[in-house]
């Protein structure tokens, strides 16, 4: 439950900025006021602070006033659900200063040397490059992103360069991957290394020591250790003299990935990050094999088939990419970004040949002093990559939002695109039915006609359009964006009051409300099917002797003969939000979904 103000003592183990000037402190083994026994006190605290001169750094141990606050539950049956979220971070609750922190006690310096140093490289870089070019280039390398502006992290996200933002394995893969052939290239200037030494064994090796500076370096955060775990492994593919890049490495490194963190599964960055690697391995795997295959005078290209070919294999990449994620940007963002393809293909380039290189740079040049000679060349790329994001995110129909689809469509995509890349036979055929069932299906997912949110103060229904429409306008901002979302929508309406009359009540086709109460009647249902949103009980008396659906605000005492269906106060207390969905026809049954219900029990979701 939330707790009013208390004095919280306990030791800093992350510290983040936002662009809004503000903290946010994770706090471990917190001492709250006595009212909080220790069974009920949280492992770690999640706070937002105001920032102040003497900034804590992991290991310190603060002191606080700040109000504590439950995880929130999930906006409607089936949807995101932050508590899980932060319960496999080990957080019990977040929550807000009220007071300025005091540090009682330095932590150990070794213990925060790489959060001070994070710090340290981020201000050096923004000095060094003024503006939203600094901001996204520290982001780059310590992963620290309160230096973006909120308009460049919405062009981002609405050009689809989205990605670019998370240190991940696109960052990950391009910064090893450039340490691997730039020092393998050094190392075979060497003819006394090349024809003695495995250098390409040593360039694997520096590729990895790479990969470690930056995973510290960038702050160690979930998708950035996923992303170094997975290009290990694929580095020991060289190691032991093993094609490097494979569907086996892939399925070790998912494996390898899931074992530690079993949560990542349910993750939007695994499921995109893998989804785009089997993709591009699967794909590439057989063109590797046909190019096998061709005669050795045929392999040779000349400067300008070389560049087609670079240009190509670019387009190509992006658009596996772009195809293999958009399942899932659909079903947790239900957004399409029209023009993805179209910045992915102008920005990537960039990004890898031009910024990244340039990180590698700074990564050397930057113990001795020198970081500046990488910085400013690599702010022209990043320059450049913000302007394809803000000219493609400003082109009218760039976002197209579409509704929520069940899970099931999405399974049957992701399964039979994995039947159809893994297999080597003709079995690999009948994958392709299977996406398109999947995909096909997708478009008949059914959305509630009715939901109501875990406090009981939201109502929304759906109209003959498709569309939600709510009973206010005042309460739930949250939530109801979210219900827009699911709908497809910028921004849910609120419902519009027609005048009961004998017309529209033949014709199902109305909804009118007073101090007491809202009566519904769907057209796009089973016909004559009478709905009573209650806000008062003195509604109810009338209510229950005409209305097939009681949904009421307020608890329901009395007999309500007519009712197929009642739910009240009680339900949303115990249940949490509600979505119901309606017969298409007399006869047929109503289905309801609650939070409750769809969160099961699990340590996150007890005594909520």
């Amino acid at each position: 439950k939330d707790i009013p103000p208390r004095t919280v003592t306990g030791t800093v183990v992350d510290v983040r900025h936002y662009t809004s000037g503000r903290l946010q402190v994770v706090v471990e083994n917190p001492i709250i006021s006595p009212e909080i026994t220790d069974d009920n006190t949280p492992y770690r605290i999640r706070l937002s602070v105001p920032k102040f001169d003497d900034l804590p750094y992991p290991g310190d141990k603060i002191t606080l006033k700040a109000g504590l606050l439950s995880p929130p539950l999930p906006s409607m049956p089936g949807d995101f659900d932050y508590a899980r979220q932060i319960w496999f971070q080990g957080i019990g609750a977040t929550g807000y200063a009220i007071s300025k922190p005091e540090i009682i006690e330095k932590g150990a310096e070794a213990f925060s040397i790489t959060t001070r140093q994070r710090l340290a490289i981020a201000e050096k870089i923004r000095s060094t490059i003024p503006g939203d070019a600094g901001g996204l280039a520290a982001a780059l390398i310590t992963g620290m992103r309160s230096g973006i502006s909120r308009a460049v992290v919405d062009d981002m996200r609405h050009s689809g360069l989205a990605h670019l933002l998370a240190i991940s394995g696109l960052h990950m893969g391009l910064l090893c991957g450039v340490a691997f052939f730039f020092s393998r290239f050094l190392l075979s200037r060497s003819e006394y290394l090349t024809l003695r030494f495995p250098i390409k064994k040593w360039a694997a090796l520096i590729a990895i020591g790479a990969g470690i500076v930056y995973v510290f370096l960038s702050g160690g955060a979930i998708p950035t250790v996923r992303a170094f775990i997975m290009v290990v492994i694929l580095f020991l593919g060289i190691l032991l003299e093993r094609k490097a890049i494979s569907l086996r490495l892939v399925a070790i490194a998912a494996m390898v990935i899931l074992i530690l963190t079993p949560e990542a599964l349910l993750s939007v960055s695994f499921q995109m990050s893998f989804a785009a690697v089997v993709a591009l391995v699967a794909v590439y795997e057989k063109l590797a094999a046909r190019k096998a295959a061709l005669p050795v005078k045929d392999q040779r290209k000349s400067w300008g088939q070389q560049i087609s070919f670079y240009v190509g294999a670019m387009l190509l990449t992006t658009l596996i990419a772009e195809v293999a994620i958009a399942p899932f940007a659909l079903f947790h963002f239900n957004k399409l970004v029209q023009y993805g393809l179209i910045a992915n293909l102008l920005a990537m380039p960039v990004m890898a040949s031009w910024v990244m290189p340039c990180i590698v740079a700074y990564l050397i040049l930057a113990p001795i002093g020198l970081g500046a000679l990488a910085l400013y060349p690599m702010s022209y790329g990043l320059e450049f990559i913000m302007f394809v994001a803000k000219t493609v995110s400003h082109t009218p129909g760039a976002i197209s939002l579409v509704p929520t689809m069940n899970l099931g469509p999405l399974v049957a995509m992701s399964l039979g695109a994995l039947w159809f890349g893994i297999w080597r036979t003709s079995w690999k055929k009948f994958g392709i039915p299977v996406i398109l069932v999947g995909f096909m299906a997708a478009f008949f997912t059914s959305q509630p006609d009715i939901l109501i949110d875990n406090g009981g103060r939201i109502i929304g229904v759906q109209d003959a359009a498709q569309e939600i429409s709510l009973s206010s306008h005042r309460a739930g901002r949250k939530t109801r964006g979210r219900w827009a979302q699911r709908f497809g929508q910028e921004e849910a309406e609120k419902w519009d009051q027609k005048p009961v009359d004998n017309t529209a009540y033949n014709e199902g086709n109305w909804m009118s409300c007073d101090k007491l109460s809202c009566l519904y009647q769907p057209s796009h249902k089973s016909q004559g099917m009478l709905i009573s949103l209650v806000k008062d009980e003195l509604a109810l008396a009338e209510d229950c002797l005409n209305a097939q659906v009681i949904i009421s605000l307020v608890p329901v005492h009395v007999n309500c003969p007519s009712a197929y269906l009642v739910i009240d106060k009680w339900d949303f207390y115990h249940k949490g939000g509600h979505a119901i969905w309606l017969p298409e026809n007399d006869g047929g049954w109503i289905t309801i979904k609650t939070v409750a219900g769809s969160r099961g029990d699990r340590p996150w979701s007890r005594g909520r």
